[in-house]
């Protein structure tokens, strides 16, 4: 795969967005038309190669196109936004947007991803090899109903923020570590994994998917029911083993209950009682 390199050596102090720069449209042009876009940064609008070094080649078909950002990528705004294939590497953290509305391909972050990463993302895959800030795979803040993600698959191999999946209706997400609150609030399809831990609030208002916290959790919601205790599961394409407990809700956003919240027993001893009463019900029947 033909590789193109971007470096922002300077900091630019200002967020700069580059939106424009993916596979789709790069492809098959030159260096010097490539040097030749334009980039906002902060409220101007310039060349690329007026804030980054431009180096290396660019093939003819998007699939065989790869983007490296280096240099002070944490100023970079909507990376990949829109992107429907080949790969765009990032050698640092990023800033918000990337991934936005993502429609294939490969996103790659070697460093801590900003707010709303892969926000209404479509298809395609992204890497975080750090940690993620709030509302990953989510919809827009304040957006009514909130609309996230629809498809395709995030791993994150370190945290993530709080509203993980805000709205989400398909793909998956994978957390590596652990979770701010409030994962999969108003849900709709989809599969969240966090093989961490979670700081509670899971499913809040979520019609439909799952929602499957490994690590400790501190309660459950009380308009969440619980509906059996499993051995083990197949989550995302991983096996998970049990025993896990599972929890069908939000009864107070949908009498339904399509919403599935799944808890480790092993690593949360005080939701023993819940399999108690499953038990209990069971004798009584």
């Amino acid at each position: 795969m033909m590789a193109l390199t971007l470096t922002l050596d300077n900091d630019p102090k200002v967020p700069v967005e580059v939106e424009e720069v993916i596979p789709d449209r790069i492809a098959g042009l030159t260096l010097s038309e490539v040097s030749n876009l334009t980039v906002w940064v902060g409220n101007r609008q310039v060349k690329l190669s007026e804030v980054f070094k431009v180096e290396g080649d660019v093939a003819q078909q998007p699939s065989d196109v790869k983007i490296v950002f280096k240099g002070f990528t944490a100023r970079l705004r909507r990376v990949g936004e829109k992107m429907s294939a080949g790969e765009i590497e990032v050698e640092g953290d990023v800033g918000p947007y990337a991934g936005r509305k993502m429609k294939g391909g490969k996103l790659t972050i070697k460093g801590l991803a900003g707010t709303s990463l892969g926000a209404k993302m479509y298809g395609g895959t992204i890497e975080v090899f750090g940690s993620a800030s709030d509302r990953v795979g989510g919809a827009y803040r304040g957006e009514l109903p909130p609309a996230g993600m629809r498809g395709g698959t995030i791993v994150i191999h370190g945290d993530a923020g709080a509203e993980v999946g805000l709205g989400m209706r398909g793909g998956a997400i994978i957390i590596e570590g652990s979770c701010d609150i409030m994962p999969g609030l108003s849900m709709r399809g989809g599969n969240i994994l966090i093989k961490g831990n979670c700081a509670g609030k899971a499913g809040a208002r979520m019609t439909g998917g799952r929602v499957v916290v490994l690590g400790s959790i501190p309660s459950i919601l009380p308009s969440f029911y619980i509906d059996e205790v499993r051995p083990s599961m197949k989550v995302a394409g991983q096996k998970i083993e049990g025993p896990l407990l599972v929890f069908v809700g939000d009864a107070l956003y949908n009498e339904r209950c399509a919403g599935r919240l799944v808890v480790s027993l092993k690593n949360n001893p005080h939701l023993k009682r819940y399999e108690e009463l499953l038990q209990k019900v069971e004798v009584e029947v």
